[in-house]
């Protein structure tokens, strides 16, 4: 059974992809069968993360010259990528019914995987909460600016309202401290729990940290570095707490739903 999870964010600039790049190949590296869908269609760019170029995309699929399975590509890092191409192809228009193709098709794939990381694009677009209300579980980023929570919280009040989608995961991302994190992490919660009915749960932080800037520019993931690195162990401690995020049920199609 393949557990979903979308990765995302109210706004952009607060490194969901990289997050969602470095969260899967962390369980990869733990031998759990991975794959990682790059679906921030309007800035698809996890393919630079990960330092390679796919031959294919979901640009391919949607117009009919490949498979699925084709787009899907190894990784030598033992994880399994799907790339969304790039901002300037058909996938910045897709219909609902061309949306739905894409998640339907997963059921067709030989191999499931055990996870399927989903990098969704950020705030609260047609395009995003139709793959977030598509996978079991939602991850969501922020950092302490109050532009980040505002929007943030946008995005959350948007998915419960229009999608009822009411469980979340919450990583604090450039964060000063572990301390820190959750302190911005317990002021975004009051402020949630105000006005909205959800259950936010704290999976874990990423440090603000020249060596996760040094890997996006070497196009190296920063849990690939062979050093022992503060922020591998914060990746796989988020990893250990997935369990913690309930699955929500908001009665939409959903990926690998047979």
């Amino acid at each position: 059974m393949t557990t979903t999870i979308a990765v995302t964010s109210g706004k952009g600039g607060v490194g969901k992809t990289t997050i969602a790049v470095n969260l899967a190949l962390v369980l990869a590296k733990q031998n759990k069968e991975t794959l990682l869908l790059d679906a921030d269609l309007g800035m698809a760019n996890a393919h630079i993360l990960l330092g390679i170029n796919p031959k294919y995309s979901l640009e391919d699929f949607i117009t009919e010259n490949s498979s699925l399975e084709k787009v899907i590509t190894k990784t030598t890092n033992n994880l399994k990528f799907v790339s969304g191409g790039n901002a300037i192809n058909k996938l910045l228009n897709l219909s609902d019914l061309e949306r739905h193709k894409i998640i339907k098709s997963f059921n067709d794939i030989s191999k499931k995987p055990d996870f399927m990381i989903i990098d969704v694009g950020a705030g609260a677009e047609a395009s995003s909460m139709t793959f977030m209300a598509s996978a079991d579980k939602v991850l969501v980023v922020l950092t302490g600016e109050p532009t980040s929570f505002i929007d943030a919280y946008t995005l959350i009040k948007t998915s419960f309202l229009d999608f009822k989608m009411n469980n979340f995961g919450i990583i604090i991302n450039m964060a000063q401290s572990p301390i820190q994190a959750k302190l911005n992490f317990d002021k975004f919660q009051s402020i949630t729990h105000k006005f909205l009915d959800v259950n936010l749960k704290f999976v874990g932080y990423i440090p603000n940290s020249q060596n996760v800037k040094n890997s996006i520019i070497s196009r190296r993931a920063v849990v690939s570095s062979k050093n022992n690195f503060k922020e591998t162990e914060c990746f796989n401690n988020i990893s250990t707490k997935l369990s913690l995020v309930e699955t929500n049920k908001t009665g939409n199609i959903r990926f690998f739903d047979n």
